[in-house]
């Protein structure tokens, strides 16, 4: 049994209540998928604590624009990154010596892309591309036949995902699940192979602003959702004074 998180986002309000949360069921496995950092208040002490809890941690595209730039971002979420990067860049000289900010850029330096135990793969984004490509509902609505089949070449049974902060269910059948189509509880298939998006702890971007995670326990994925006070983090962000006010409206409403 083990738990999978992902798109924390700097939100630590929301980090601490999952890790509670995991904690209450038992689990001492723990994977996230990547973009610890982007638009929240605090992506230091999120990092420490994905640090010290999970056992893989993978790149997300925020995690990879905070070391190497916000190529492509839109105004909002380039702000988040730069606001970031003076937080978390080590400084050169001064006679304290802190090696905390050495290590939280060390890490985030060198997350793995993806991951594989078993016949189970963990990306941020896509098989196809880790750290950028989304796969939605719209995927199959739109009948994206041949992104479907490249994605689901390279799956060898199961891909856990993140990226776009919305959960569900893409299956080789051309079949989008929400959690709501599965009642939170979505069983391997053996005939076909899927594409299990865990949704996002920090901004959760379905409607529901309550923090969404996944346990998986023999075969079976249960999607958790946990509040969390989200107003101590609108409160945080707007007292950054640089963080748009936007950031904190979307948590409200999990859009």
């Amino acid at each position: 049994m083990f738990a999978i998180i992902s798109d924390i986002h700097g939100n630590f309000e929301a980090l601490n209540a999952v890790v509670n949360d995991i904690g209450s069921q038992g689990i001492d496995r723990v994977f996230c998928l990547g973009d610890v950092v982007g638009y929240g208040p605090q992506p230091a002490e999120c990092i420490d604590l994905v640090r010290k809890m999970c056992e893989v941690c993978l790149c997300g595209n925020h995690d990879y624009a905070l070391v190497y730039g916000a190529t492509g971002f839109n105004a909002v979420a380039a702000d988040a990154i730069n606001y970031h990067r003076n937080i978390l860049m080590p400084q050169l000289g001064g006679k304290k010596r802190d090696d905390a900010p050495l290590k939280r850029w060390t890490f985030l330096k060198d997350l793995l892309f993806r991951y594989m135990e078993e016949d189970i793969l963990f990306v941020h984004g896509s098989p196809r591309n880790p750290i950028n490509e989304y796969i939605t509902e719209t995927d199959v609505k739109w009948g994206l036949e041949r992104k479907i089949h490249e994605i689901f070449s390279l799956v060898e049974r199961i891909c856990f995902i993140g990226h776009t902060h919305r959960p569900g269910i893409l299956n080789s059948k051309m079949e989008f699940l929400t959690t709501t189509d599965v009642n939170d509880e979505y069983q391997f298939p053996t005939d076909h192979k899927a594409v299990i998006n865990v949704g996002s702890i920090g901004q959760p971007r379905d409607g529901d602003p309550r923090a969404c995670y996944a346990i998986v326990d023999n075969g079976v994925v249960r999607f958790r959702r946990v509040p969390y006070d989200v107003e101590a983090v609108c409160r945080k962000i707007q007292e950054t004074g640089l963080l748009d006010e936007s950031l904190a409206e979307r948590l409200k409403v999990g859009k």
